[in-house]
């Protein structure tokens, strides 16, 4: 779809450029200004023949994509970016009935365990929320009064990348819990009041979900971890439209540098994406705690959606079409996603693949088929699960 940002009238008349529009093109694109009807409930669904776009919808687009890659295994990271105001937190977390990504996200989540019948596939999932405010990271499910001063330090290893040490990790075991624990997380959030927004958020908020899958297959057991972050920005402002001063102003130019650091990391990826850069250019991921935090998520093996939320006003033309310019670069930005499991979980996971298919033949074949497997389609299936097995047992011998 292509994205239409016109001229205001005011600013043709100034510039002398008359009304020429901008034109942008992305993968989806929304309208969630006007045009809905409030629910008993107080939900707000798509008045008829509007083209209002409900929370239902963004997730179904987006979140319901970031699930499914996270079930097969890779790296996942949602992440909202726009102006102060313009509905970054309402899409991510939503208000009263009208949910956003995250806990709809959560929900379904555990409906998917829940419907697993396979007895030798059982689920793990460990919770995470941090904020970064003034350029330091603080754990969200820890109580201010009992938080380091300095923070939490971002470290990297080869085996777990990019870190948080020391951060708090909750095991959740259903929706309920996990909302308990997001609700915790919001309600130490950093929020304050500008003239353009009563609960900006005064921090980059990051919701991390470690899910991981553990299989048995042949008497071995294999797994496969996906991180799936979630990420609320806080929005880019000016001082003058906020009327930011003490303890706001210095908040805003905490979030305004870690906003300009993930630009210039993204423009970066985008030349190299697109051959512009040098051979040998260094991506500035140190320049700030956002985008060091955020440098699997967004050069690295990961699956990474970014949705950018504007505002409909005429007075904030010029955010707007900066936050569509931003987004513009980013799409360019190709990362190469691989499925996080070590090749003995490969050969387990091949195995009960294998297997389960070897049990649906000797049931009676495809639905609705009127004969079995031949023997030689029977013959062949147990040789390739004998050829994995067999890998599978010297590949454990090497490792002992």
């Amino acid at each position: 779809p292509t994205t239409i940002l016109q001229n205001p009238p005011e600013m043709a008349l100034e510039s002398g450029k008359g009304k020429e529009a901008k034109r942008f093109t992305f993968d989806a694109s929304f309208w969630s200004h006007d045009g809905f009807q409030v629910g008993s409930d107080g939900y707000c669904s798509p008045a008829a023949g509007s083209r209002y776009a409900d929370q239902r919808t963004v997730f179904e687009t987006f979140g319901r994509r970031i699930l499914d890659s996270a079930w097969e295994g890779y790296h996942c990271c949602l992440f909202a970016y726009g102006q102060t105001g313009a509905g970054k937190s309402y899409s991510m977390v939503g208000y009263g009935a009208n949910k956003g990504i995250v806990p709809i996200s959560c929900e379904e989540i555990f409906k998917r365990i829940s419907a697993n019948t396979d007895t030798n596939l059982t689920y793990e999932v460990m919770v995470s929320m941090v904020e970064i405010y003034n350029e330091q990271v603080q754990d969200l499910l820890v109580p201010p009064k009992d938080r380091p001063k300095k923070g939490l330090e971002i470290r990297e290893s080869q085996q777990l990348g990019i870190y948080i040490a020391g951060v708090s990790r909750r095991p959740v075991d259903s929706y309920a819990s996990i909302e308990d624990v997001v609700e915790e997380g919001t309600e130490n959030r950093t929020v304050g009041a500008t003239l353009m927004n009563a609960t900006s958020s005064r921090a980059h908020t990051v919701l991390t979900i470690e899910f991981k899958q553990v299989s048995q297959a042949a008497g071995q057991q294999g797994q496969k971890l996906s991180l799936i972050n979630l990420v609320d920005l806080a929005g880019s402002e000016k001082a003058g439209q906020t009327g930011a001063s003490g303890d706001r102003l210095k908040e805003g130019c905490a979030i305004n540098k870690s906003l300009s650091a993930l630009g210039n990391v993204i423009e970066k990826l985008a030349d190299k994406a697109t051959g512009k850069a040098k051979p040998n250019a260094v991506i500035p991921y140190r320049d700030s705690k956002l985008t060091r935090l955020l440098q699997n998520a967004l050069g690295g093996s990961s699956k990474t959606v970014m949705i950018c939320a504007i505002s409909p006003a005429s007075s904030n033309y010029e955010e707007t079409l900066s936050t569509l310019r931003y987004a513009d670069r980013a799409k360019r930005i190709k990362n190469s996603a691989s499925i996080n499991e070590n090749p003995q979980d490969k050969l387990i996971r091949q195995l009960r693949e294998e297997n389960e298919k070897l049990r649906n033949m000797v049931g009676g074949g495809s639905p609705g088929a009127n004969t079995g497997p031949s023997d030689e389609e029977m013959m062949l299936k147990q040789s390739e699960i004998a050829a994995l097995e067999q890998a599978l047992t010297e590949m454990q011998k090497k490792l002992r």
